[in-house]
């Protein structure tokens, strides 16, 4: 069995030194991958922090834009929304006045006071027009009165020409 056993150590010793070689070995190749991996991290690394920073910027500057464009069209789009209030004025007077010319003196006069309100309102928004806009509540007032006293034969044209002016002018701002 001496020689058996001689047999089996030998074998069992060339098997560890084997298997010691092959450990070094892979132990030298994973060193290199290891390697490999911290360049191709410092190489990306180098590559991408400037374009990380360059699509920063342009997000930066596309936000900045984006807002502009859209305080611009708020604005515009908020213009508009007054001047169509002064439109559905403008149209709440010419329904007055067709009332009034169909002999409907009281339903008239209580169509044209109800604008009273947005006038006054319209004035305080457009102020470069406030005084010709809130002037118009003397002549309203006097229309008002007339009409619901059964006198309808006077109709709301300054009021609508001065409507009309007003929204001329702001439709050329």
């Amino acid at each position: 069995m001496n020689l058996f056993q001689h047999i089996l150590l030998s074998m069992l010793l060339a098997l560890i030194v084997y298997l010691v070689l092959q450990n070094q070995q892979l132990r030298s190749e994973l060193a290199a991958i290891h390697a490999l991996q911290q360049d191709a991290g410092t190489v990306m690394e180098q590559t991408l922090t400037p374009l990380t920073e360059k699509v920063a910027a342009i997000h930066t500057i596309t936000s900045k834009l984006g807002t502009e464009a859209d305080d611009a069209a708020n604005k515009k789009l908020t213009g508009l929304q007054k001047r169509l209030g002064l439109y559905k004025i403008l149209s709440t007077v010419n329904q007055a006045d067709r009332l009034r010319a169909e002999g409907k003196g009281a339903e008239a006069a209580e169509k044209l006071g109800s604008i009273k309100k947005a006038i006054w309102e319209a004035g305080e928004t457009f102020t470069d027009k406030k005084a010709r806009l809130q002037g118009l509540m003397g002549p309203i007032d006097k229309l008002v009165g007339a009409w619901k006293n059964g006198d309808a034969s006077t109709a709301a044209d300054a009021v609508r020409k001065e409507l009309d002016a007003v929204l001329g002018e702001l439709g050329n701002d």
